[in-house]
């Protein structure tokens, strides 16, 4: 495959920050204590610790949540409003890629963000129980149980619901599924991988990933299906009943996380070049929320946890930070709008534009996600700092390149079925020409035969002079032999017809 210039550079700045990180780390024997002390999280002023949420939903690039007084609070990625929430209070929230949708305590659904052109961010009206936002396009269950979806349709109906009644829905990518009153899973849009075509048997929940989807059975096994790369697809033996089962479960852009119901501690797997896929292992979580390349889950306040770690249902993030969706607000700064709103600093056709962030909160794992108060001090190693930042801006756009490529093999592999189905049209076509003409010479005998006329041998007679005793001479002829018909075919005379045919 051949890269585009743009790509080229980004291969090369990635290559070029992995040795300048790879040299700081050589040339300082105590890069490791200087690089701790570099990201630790300063002691803030007063005692800020993240927000407490009732309900919390991953994104493409950033979060949303609901707090317990029943506003919506965002954070991350907001360069299309997808992280300014409107004011009022909500009952469910859902984070999409580039929008968000929340459902009012009146029933209403109301969205923020990109809209599109086939209205993404304007929702139907009447009362709903459940939304879920995608990609491109959003499904949400209406009070009788019926599933209605807006935005983008696609070629694959990815906005045309199956009817019947829903208890959970589940909206990604290309596709959605959904749970049905009888407990059988349902999907439609793109069956790219089979994401689309869902196992027998009965569920109690489901998370569409992008190209993969989980669900939690009756009996309380777990069961993905899809694109399984990096095993994004495939469960540990460790959450299968009887035993560590799990009670939730979300699948991201090519991971899956989800609590064990015996301790609430967190599983995940595939994916985990952002560290997505490695949560705090002794954190005991009430849900949990996969994103593109971060994840984040809300603190059950009970089991095990790390001293310093709130226990008042507070939001836990790991994963990628670049957009900031890892760093949850604070107390401090308790508002329903996103603490970091990403600057654009190149923008390319085909590429995802490369952000850098106003104000980069610097974390430690081992300690919650705070944001500094302006009164902290923090002492740090500017060349560690910038090529972490540089390293982690590289990371995230070679993701966002990837999952761009997967998606143009997806649609080439589309485009060739609808080749090959047209091509065998066109042979049909042609055999049809072949065999009617065929008929029809068959019928008609064909054109009408080329002859040439017969000619009646005329005798020459020569006056001689018959002497005494000579034979009488006998006449002379000459004939001309008679012309054969010839037959002659439709496509004989119709050359072009046979050009057009082969």
């Amino acid at each position: 495959m051949r890269l585009a210039p743009s790509k080229l550079a980004l291969y090369s700045l990635t290559a070029l920050a992995a040795a300048l990180l790879l040299s700081i780390m050589l040339s300082n024997s105590d890069g490791a204590s200087a690089q701790q002390a570099a990201t630790a999280t300063p002691t803030p002023t007063g005692v800020p610790v993240t927000v407490t949420l009732r309900a919390i939903s991953g994104g493409g690039w950033h979060f949303c949540g609901i707090r317990t007084n029943g506003a919506a609070v965002c954070w991350g990625r907001n360069d299309s409003g997808q992280s300014t929430p409107p004011s009022g209070t909500f009952t469910s929230i859902s984070a999409g890629d580039y929008h968000s949708c929340g459902i009012r305590t009146d029933g209403a659904v109301v969205c923020w963000g990109y809209d599109g052109p086939n209205g993404l961010s304007t929702p139907p009206s009447g009362t709903f129980t459940s939304v879920s936002a995608g990609a491109n396009h959003t499904c949400g269950i209406r009070a009788d149980g019926a599933v209605a979806c807006w935005g983008y349709d696609g070629p694959n109906g990815r906005s045309t619901p199956p009817s019947g009644t829903f208890t959970s829905i589940s909206a990604s990518e290309s596709h959605t599924c959904g749970i049905r009153t009888n407990g059988a899973v349902a999907c439609w849009g793109h069956d790219g991988f089979g994401r689309s075509t869902p196992p027998s048997g009965t569920f109690t929940s489901i998370s569409a990933g992008h190209y993969h989807n989980c669900g939690i059975r009756t009996n309380g096994a777990t069961a993905c299906w899809g694109y399984n790369e990096d095993g994004r697809a495939t469960p540990p033996s460790s959450v299968t009943p009887p035993g560590n089962h799990l009670a939730r479960i979300s699948a991201g852009h090519s991971h899956t996380c989800g609590i064990r119901a015996a301790d609430g501690i967190a599983v995940c797997w595939g994916g985990n070049g952002q560290g997505q896929s490695t949560p705090p292992a002794d954190v005991s979580f009430l849900s949990i929320s996969a994103g593109s390349v971060t994840t984040c889950g809300r603190n059950s306040g009970a089991g095990l946890r790390t001293p310093g770690i709130s226990t008042d249902y507070t939001v836990v993030c790991w994963g990628s930070n670049l957009y900031g969706q890892a760093t949850p607000p604070t107390s401090a700064s308790d508002a329903a709008t996103p603490i970091l709103t990403p600057t654009s600093t190149t923008v390319s056709a085909t590429d995802e534009p490369t952000h850098t962030p106003t104000n980069t909160p610097v974390t430690d794992d081992s300690t919650p996600r705070l944001t500094p108060t302006p009164t902290s001090t923090r002492v740090s190693t500017p060349t560690n700092e910038n090529a972490n930042a540089r390293i982690s801006q590289l990371e995230g756009q070679v993701g966002t390149l990837q999952n761009q490529v997967k998606t143009q093999q997806e649609q080439i592999a589309t485009q060739k079925g609808q080749i090959e189905t047209q091509r065998g049209f066109i042979d049909s076509l042609r055999n049809l020409i072949r065999a009617l003409t065929a008929r029809l010479d068959a019928l008609d005998g064909g054109s009408a035969a080329t002859a040439t006329p017969t000619h009646t041998p005329t005798a020459t007679n020569t006056p001689v002079t018959v002497l005494d005793g000579a034979p009488t001479p006998t006449p002379t002829s000459t004939t001309v032999p008679t012309a054969t018909p010839t037959r002659v075919s439709r496509s004989t005379l119709n050359p072009a017809c046979i050009g057009k045919i082969g």
